[in-house]
Protein backbone atom coordinates (compact mmCIF):
# COMPACT_ATOMS: atom_id res chain seq x y z
CA UNK A 1 0.00 0.00 0.00
CA UNK A 2 2.87 2.48 0.10
CA UNK A 3 2.77 3.12 -3.30
CA UNK A 4 -0.60 4.65 -2.54
CA UNK A 5 0.55 7.26 -0.14
CA UNK A 6 4.06 7.71 -2.14
CA UNK A 7 3.27 11.21 -3.36
CA UNK A 8 2.13 12.26 -0.08
CA UNK A 9 5.25 13.44 2.48
CA UNK A 10 2.98 14.19 4.78
CA UNK A 11 0.98 10.60 4.61
CA UNK A 12 4.66 9.16 4.49
CA UNK A 13 5.75 10.43 7.79
CA UNK A 14 3.11 9.55 9.53
CA UNK A 15 3.21 6.17 8.43
CA UNK A 16 6.83 6.08 9.49
CA UNK A 17 6.31 6.59 12.74
CA UNK A 18 3.37 4.15 13.23
CA UNK A 19 2.22 3.52 16.13
CA UNK A 20 3.10 6.78 17.03
CA UNK A 21 5.67 7.86 20.05
CA UNK A 22 4.72 7.35 23.38
CA UNK A 23 1.96 4.27 22.52
CA UNK A 24 2.36 0.90 24.45
CA UNK A 25 0.97 -1.68 21.83
CA UNK A 26 -0.14 -4.78 22.70
CA UNK A 27 2.52 -8.01 23.01
CA UNK A 28 0.37 -9.80 20.23
CA UNK A 29 1.61 -13.50 21.10
CA UNK A 30 -0.11 -13.30 24.45
CA UNK A 31 -4.12 -12.13 24.88
CA UNK A 32 -4.46 -11.52 20.92
CA UNK A 33 -3.22 -14.88 19.71
CA UNK A 34 -5.17 -16.62 22.61
CA UNK A 35 -8.24 -14.86 21.27
CA UNK A 36 -7.02 -15.43 17.79
CA UNK A 37 -7.10 -19.27 18.42
CA UNK A 38 -10.32 -19.10 19.97
CA UNK A 39 -11.84 -17.36 16.77
CA UNK A 40 -10.04 -20.16 14.53
CA UNK A 41 -11.10 -22.85 17.00
CA UNK A 42 -14.89 -21.58 16.40
CA UNK A 43 -14.28 -21.62 12.80
CA UNK A 44 -13.60 -25.47 13.05
CA UNK A 45 -16.63 -26.30 15.61
CA UNK A 46 -19.07 -24.85 13.16
CA UNK A 47 -17.85 -26.52 9.83
CA UNK A 48 -18.07 -29.52 12.23
CA UNK A 49 -21.81 -28.72 13.21
CA UNK A 50 -22.67 -28.44 9.71
CA UNK A 51 -21.18 -31.39 8.28
CA UNK A 52 -22.93 -33.42 11.11
CA UNK A 53 -25.84 -32.01 10.16
CA UNK A 54 -25.23 -33.33 6.52
CA UNK A 55 -24.63 -36.62 7.93
CA UNK A 56 -28.04 -36.60 9.82
CA UNK A 57 -25.97 -36.20 12.98
CA UNK A 58 -28.23 -34.29 14.98
CA UNK A 59 -26.28 -34.64 18.43
CA UNK A 60 -22.90 -33.86 16.55
CA UNK A 61 -24.48 -30.92 14.89
CA UNK A 62 -25.42 -29.83 18.13
CA UNK A 63 -22.93 -30.07 19.98
CA UNK A 64 -20.63 -28.35 16.92
CA UNK A 65 -22.68 -25.41 17.33
CA UNK A 66 -23.29 -24.86 20.84
CA UNK A 67 -19.32 -24.73 21.02
CA UNK A 68 -19.19 -22.52 18.21
CA UNK A 69 -22.05 -19.82 19.98
CA UNK A 70 -19.83 -20.76 23.40
CA UNK A 71 -16.61 -19.65 21.98
CA UNK A 72 -18.02 -16.46 19.79
CA UNK A 73 -19.17 -15.09 23.47
CA UNK A 74 -15.44 -16.57 24.77
CA UNK A 75 -14.11 -14.35 22.04
CA UNK A 76 -15.86 -11.51 22.81
CA UNK A 77 -15.70 -11.29 26.67
CA UNK A 78 -11.99 -11.50 26.17
CA UNK A 79 -11.85 -8.54 23.92
CA UNK A 80 -14.24 -6.61 25.28
CA UNK A 81 -13.77 -7.23 29.01
CA UNK A 82 -10.69 -8.21 29.39
CA UNK A 83 -8.54 -6.62 26.43
CA UNK A 84 -9.98 -3.60 25.96
CA UNK A 85 -9.53 -2.25 29.61
CA UNK A 86 -5.82 -3.29 29.72
CA UNK A 87 -5.59 -0.86 26.93
CA UNK A 88 -3.27 1.88 27.93
CA UNK A 89 -3.71 4.14 24.75
CA UNK A 90 -7.41 4.53 25.36
CA UNK A 91 -7.40 7.47 27.80
CA UNK A 92 -3.82 9.16 25.99
CA UNK A 93 -0.19 8.22 27.24
CA UNK A 94 2.30 10.32 28.73
CA UNK A 95 3.91 11.90 25.73
CA UNK A 96 2.12 12.88 23.07
CA UNK A 97 -1.54 12.29 23.81
CA UNK A 98 -3.29 13.22 20.78
CA UNK A 99 -1.13 10.70 18.65
CA UNK A 100 -2.05 8.24 21.24
CA UNK A 101 -5.75 9.22 20.48
CA UNK A 102 -5.38 8.49 17.58
CA UNK A 103 -3.88 5.40 17.63
CA UNK A 104 -6.63 4.03 20.44
CA UNK A 105 -8.92 5.63 18.15
CA UNK A 106 -7.97 3.59 14.95
CA UNK A 107 -7.14 0.11 17.41
CA UNK A 108 -11.42 0.94 18.81
CA UNK A 109 -12.67 1.49 15.33
CA UNK A 110 -11.28 -1.78 13.66
CA UNK A 111 -11.65 -4.19 16.58
CA UNK A 112 -14.61 -2.65 17.83
CA UNK A 113 -16.58 -2.95 14.42
CA UNK A 114 -14.76 -6.69 14.10
CA UNK A 115 -16.76 -7.20 17.37
CA UNK A 116 -19.52 -6.16 16.59
CA UNK A 117 -19.29 -8.40 13.29
CA UNK A 118 -18.67 -11.56 16.19
CA UNK A 119 -21.70 -10.63 18.53
CA UNK A 120 -23.94 -10.85 14.93
CA UNK A 121 -22.65 -14.19 14.48
CA UNK A 122 -22.74 -15.37 17.46
CA UNK A 123 -26.59 -14.14 17.80
CA UNK A 124 -26.88 -15.74 13.92
CA UNK A 125 -25.65 -18.90 14.92
CA UNK A 126 -27.71 -19.06 18.57
CA UNK A 127 -30.52 -19.33 16.53
CA UNK A 128 -29.17 -21.36 14.07
CA UNK A 129 -28.70 -23.47 17.37
CA UNK A 130 -32.39 -23.09 18.21
CA UNK A 131 -34.09 -23.59 15.18
CA UNK A 132 -31.46 -26.71 15.05
CA UNK A 133 -32.79 -28.19 18.57
CA UNK A 134 -36.20 -27.31 17.74
CA UNK A 135 -36.48 -29.51 14.68
CA UNK A 136 -36.10 -26.39 11.92
CA UNK A 137 -33.29 -27.93 10.02
CA UNK A 138 -32.89 -31.03 8.05
CA UNK A 139 -29.75 -32.64 6.42
CA UNK A 140 -31.71 -31.53 2.92
CA UNK A 141 -32.82 -28.21 4.48
CA UNK A 142 -30.72 -25.94 6.19
CA UNK A 143 -29.58 -23.15 4.26
CA UNK A 144 -29.79 -20.76 7.36
CA UNK A 145 -26.66 -22.76 9.35
CA UNK A 146 -25.20 -22.42 5.59
CA UNK A 147 -25.52 -19.25 5.59
CA UNK A 148 -24.33 -18.63 9.39
CA UNK A 149 -21.49 -20.74 8.75
CA UNK A 150 -20.30 -18.59 5.42
CA UNK A 151 -20.97 -15.20 7.49
CA UNK A 152 -18.79 -17.34 10.75
CA UNK A 153 -15.99 -18.15 8.38
CA UNK A 154 -15.89 -14.57 6.92
CA UNK A 155 -15.35 -13.32 10.39
CA UNK A 156 -12.90 -15.39 11.04
CA UNK A 157 -10.89 -14.13 7.95
CA UNK A 158 -11.26 -10.51 8.69
CA UNK A 159 -9.69 -11.43 12.18
CA UNK A 160 -6.46 -12.90 10.91
CA UNK A 161 -5.82 -9.34 8.62
CA UNK A 162 -6.97 -7.82 12.07
CA UNK A 163 -4.43 -9.55 13.83
CA UNK A 164 -1.86 -8.87 11.25
CA UNK A 165 -2.07 -5.38 10.90
CA UNK A 166 -3.73 -4.04 14.20
CA UNK A 167 -1.49 -6.32 16.67
CA UNK A 168 1.64 -7.33 15.12
CA UNK A 169 2.57 -5.17 12.99
CA UNK A 170 2.76 -2.61 14.87
CA UNK A 171 4.15 -4.57 17.90
CA UNK A 172 6.98 -5.76 15.73
CA UNK A 173 7.43 -2.16 14.44
CA UNK A 174 7.90 -0.91 18.05
CA UNK A 175 10.13 -3.75 18.35
CA UNK A 176 12.20 -2.75 15.46
CA UNK A 177 12.97 1.06 16.85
Amino acid sequence: ASWIIAGDPEAMAAWANWPPPHVETFDPFQLPLMNTLILLLSGTTVTWAHHALQQNDRKGATLGLLLTVLLGMVFTYVQFGVEYPEAGFAFGNAGEVAAANVYGASFFMATGFHGAHVIIGTIFLAVCLLRLISGGFSAKKHFGLEAAAWYWHFVDVVWLFLFTFVYVTPYLTMQGN
